[in-house]
């Protein structure tokens, strides 16, 4: 039996199914955690063959950062061939290191300045560290309006009971949303929040799942971040977290006044990915706390 760690030259020493791999496990077809000769731990994840072109652009982009000095990144290993995807018995995997991280206290790190300055600081980190960097296309850059667009029609034929809390919520949003592509752009993790971030203590110690990267509105991730950690305590919007990650980003970063002017609108845009995903997983329980997520929103907007 050919080592499965042989692609990138190391040995493995045991796998180990005790460790709890973070991140969502639908990213990957498997996934699990190996030790090698040397005591380093890695994580195998085993992807589709519709992934190699996004996943080896991905990497490419995340070792340009990771060479510009960047920290908490966990850049894919190249094999000794130089391939950042390795072919093993007809299927490709990747590698990268496994860290060892502390479990988020939900739900009371919400009222954590520390964290919300943490994650300006990487905010702050990637503007820089991402800036004037040519970076290859991982297939995954999306007009929000047009997405939001398909999925309410979507909606009003398939669930029109839903879409007759939908429709009012689009009627707010979509004239605003149609002007979120001539807002600055900037290269964004795609998927940021507290729980795609690997925590030592109140710190950030990695930070994980860049399938949703690219160019895009230098907003977005701001806007995603607060409504994750809203949404689990709406709370979270006038205390601790938030608010120190607001400050931290005024203090921190250059991002232009007219994006912060579209954040109230640009929070619950992004909401409509996860409206598509309650449908998708027929979870209605969920999908109404979302609608009421959003018309909570909107009405802090006024």
């Amino acid at each position: 039996m050919q080592d499965a760690l042989e692609p990138w030259g190391l040995e493995t020493l045991k796998r180990h199914n005790d460790k709890t791999i973070p991140g969502s496990p639908a990213r990957a077809i498997s996934r699990s955690v190996i030790e090698d000769t040397e005591n380093r731990l890695w994580l195998m994840e085993r992807i589709a063959g519709t992934q190699v072109k996004s996943r080896t652009a991905i990497s490419e982009n995340l070792q340009q950062l990771n060479n510009s000095g960047m920290k908490w990144l966990l850049p894919y290993q190249k094999t000794t061939s130089g391939e950042y995807i390795a072919e093993i018995m007809g299927f490709p995997w990747q590698l990268s290191a496994f860290y060892e991280y502390d479990e988020l206290p939900r739900p009371d790190y919400i009222y954590d300045d520390k964290r919300g300055k943490a994650m300006a600081s990487f905010i702050a980190s990637l503007r820089v560290y991402a800036k004037n960097k040519n970076f290859s296309d991982s297939s995954c850059s999306f007009t929000l309006i047009e997405y939001s667009k398909e999925l309410s029609s979507t909606i009003s034929q398939r669930h029109p009971e839903v879409f007759k809390r939908l429709e009012p919520i689009c009627e707010r949003l979509f004239p605003a949303m149609e002007q979120f592509p001539k807002l600055p752009k900037a290269f964004c993790h795609g998927d940021f929040h507290p729980l795609n971030i690997l925590w030592k203590g109140q710190g950030f110690g990695a930070i994980i799942d860049w399938e949703f990267s690219g160019i895009r509105p230098e907003i977005y991730d701001v806007a995603n971040m607060i409504g994750c950690v809203a949404f689990e305590n709406p709370e979270a919007l006038s205390t601790g977290v938030i608010p120190a990650f607001i400050d931290g980003l005024y203090k921190q970063t250059n991002i232009a006044d007219e994006s912060y002017e579209a954040l109230p609108q640009f929070i619950p845009a992004l909401r409509f990915a996860w409206l598509s995903e309650w449908l998708r997983k027929k979870d209605y329980e969920m999908l109404e706390m979302e609608l009421d997520f959003m018309e909570l929103l909107l009405s802090i907007m006024g």
